[in-house]
């Protein structure tokens, strides 16, 4: 006889579960939350306060210093006395003998109310000087020299004052135009620096001239060498030289006295 399982009840198919109410949680479901909540705020709040307050008070110390800085400079400005200084006496400058050029290029004599006046018989000319220097009178040889005058107050030539026989090849050329290669013809200058034309006190025309020169491979300019044209004597011409820089000034008033006597 085979074994047979035992005739259990199946339960039906309409089975109904029973009615489970949830117990209700003490205090409810919101207060979890609200805990959560105030702690963020709280965390925040802390965080906040620890990067703000350092910030604040740092930009609260630099106005302060700021303040005192500022408070400082203006109690040092008001304990300085600040007095303008008192003027000084401007000293006078010393008067420098130097002839007075108008715009025409005339040269007015100054300060030689006391200078001595040396004339030249043969060429009929006179010129003022220095009365603490001396003249001298010195033949030379030769054509180009026909007369020297040696104007110093050391002994040396200052200034020395020459009649010079125009060079025959160019004699025939007009004063203006002769001035421009006298220096070449005479001394062997390169050529002409610069030449200017000046009128004396006493309505003499002139030009006053400077040279270029070479010596061993080396170039300068000649002191200035001033030109007069002789009245009685187109063949000739009338040279002021300049013989030390120092005398520039003396020279300008010697050659702005510089007159024909015929």
């Amino acid at each position: 006889m085979e074994n047979q399982l035992p005739n259990f009840p199946v339960p039906s198919q309409n089975y109904i579960a029973p009615n489970l109410t949830p117990m209700p949680v003490p205090g409810g479901g919101k207060t979890s939350s609200f805990r959560i909540n105030k702690k963020l705020s709280l965390s925040i709040l802390v965080i906040f306060l620890l990067i703000g307050l350092p910030i604040g008070a740092y930009f609260l110390g630099q106005q302060q210093g700021q303040a005192i800085k500022t408070a400082r400079l203006a109690k040092d400005m008001n304990s300085v006395n600040i007095t303008p200084p008192a003027p000084t006496a401007t000293p006078t400058p010393t008067p420098i003998l130097a002839p007075i050029a108008t715009n025409s290029g005339t040269l007015v004599a100054t300060n030689t109310a006391t200078w001595n006046t040396y004339t030249n018989a043969k060429y009929a000319y006179s010129i003022q000087y220095p009365d603490n220097w001396n003249s001298q009178l010195a033949e030379k040889t030769g054509s180009a020299f026909a007369s020297s005058v040696v104007l110093n107050n050391s002994g040396s030539p200052e200034i020395k004052i020459n009649a010079i026989a125009k060079i025959s090849d160019s004699s025939n050329l007009s004063f203006a135009d002769y001035v421009q290669v006298a220096g070449i013809k005479e001394f062997g200058y390169s050529k002409l620096a610069t030449i200017k034309p000046i009128t004396t006190a006493s309505g003499l025309s002139g030009y006053e001239t400077t040279w270029v020169t070479s010596a061993n491979g080396q170039t300068s300019t000649t002191l200035p060498i001033t030109y007069f044209e002789i009245p009685s004597d187109k063949t000739a011409t009338i040279e002021v030289f300049l013989y030390n820089a120092v005398d520039t000034n003396t020279y300008e008033t010697m050659v702005s006295t510089f007159k024909f006597t015929q």
